[in-house]
């Protein structure tokens, strides 16, 4: 059905969210895609709002289309722990939750 992810930045405190960011066929490049917006935003750690808005920038630029690509607010409760996050995941490559303070990252499926 494709090679699905969902990518939400935080900040480190993990106070701030990003909206969820949906990949329905470019999964698999997701790690390259945070290691680019890493590299774009080095002057510029921490900033959830921006660290997402060029995510959503690169990605764009890879998948040029009008599909595969999609942004939505977090759902009201939403909750940062595994459980939830695994809920949430639409299978494939899971959900990626970043860090916009160093760009590491926690990938649940």
């Amino acid at each position: 059905m494709g090679d699905r992810a969902l990518i939400i930045f935080h900040d480190k405190a993990k106070k701030e969210f990003s909206p969820v960011i949906y990949l329905h066929w470019a999964g698999y490049k997701v790690k390259d895609y945070i290691k680019e917006t890493q590299e774009l935003m080095a002057d510029r750690l921490d900033d959830v709002s921006y660290a997402a808005a060029r995510f959503i920038g690169i990605c764009h630029s890879h998948e040029v289309s009008n599909l595969s690509l999609g942004i939505w607010n977090l759902p009201k409760g939403f909750s940062s722990d595994n459980a939830y996050l695994k809920n949430m995941s639409h299978g494939d490559r899971g959900v990626f939750l970043v860090d916009a303070s160093d760009f590491s990252f926690r990938q649940i499926k």
